[in-house]
């Protein structure tokens, strides 16, 4: 179940709290932007960055059993060597811009793909990969914040690219559309008016960060066939 749907559904967990650990208090429009097309053979789902990871969880748990491998490419970001962590060898190590580019480019189970999200699990894993259920395809650029399209143009989701014959994934990405469509687009404004610290963190900005409870209300903005409309719930994760 991806983030936002956990948000809406109340089913508040670690996975929805690790994606509000970047916001401070304030108002974050085009965020979590999703655009599906539907045709007689496949479901396309393009998203930014923030169902990355989701998407690699997801994808990987399609894998029958873990003697099965499949070729997965791409990199992790982080800001420091993880390689001592990492239950894989990484090909290559690059710095730019004072983030550390993980390199993968290797043959992986199931397993070993889970372990990577389980011990980086505030790091971007853009890896993309393919199983029998469908191909995963995200860029090998670190994440941006989404920006406002141009004119009357739709923001854009491009960063992550699912594809797959089974439309029952649209319960997850498309859980509140109940009527069929061909093409949805949906963006959120995220919107924090308080940021609750435990007393213990409260002298450690760097664990405060990680461990603040955000209070707020997400409005979701849906564009179904051309036809729009938009709702809204409070949370706190």
């Amino acid at each position: 179940m991806n983030f936002i749907k956990k948000i809406f559904e109340n089913k508040i967990d670690e996975q929805v709290h690790n994606q509000f650990v970047k916001f401070g208090k304030g108002i974050f429009k085009h965020k979590a932007l999703i655009d599906i097309t539907i045709t007689a053979k496949a479901v396309k789902i393009k998203t930014t960055p923030e169902y990355a990871n989701g998407m690699v969880v997801f994808l990987a748990n399609t894998i029958k059993d873990d003697t099965t491998k499949v070729q997965v490419n791409g990199i992790i970001f982080a800001a420091k060597d993880l390689s001592a962590e990492s239950p894989i060898e990484f090909e290559e190590i690059k710095n730019a811009m004072g983030v550390k580019k993980h390199i993968v480019n290797k043959e992986l189970t199931k397993h070993q793909i889970l372990e990577l999200h389980e011990k980086f699990p505030l790091n971007p894993l853009s890896l993309s990969f393919e199983t029998e259920y469908g191909k995963l395809k995200i860029k090998e650029k670190a994440p941006k914040s989404g920006k406002p399209g141009k004119g009357d143009k739709k923001p854009k989701a491009d960063y992550c690219v699912l594809i797959t014959t089974d439309k029952s994934i649209l319960e997850d990405y498309a859980f509140d559309i109940k009527e069929p469509f061909k093409k949805t687009f949906i963006e959120h404004t995220i919107g924090i008016d308080e940021i609750i610290v435990p007393e213990e963190y409260k002298n450690d900005f760097a664990k405060a960060r990680i461990h603040a409870k955000r209070k707020g209300k997400i409005t979701r903005f849906l564009t179904i066939d051309e036809k729009e409309s938009e709702k809204e719930t409070n949370f706190e994760v």
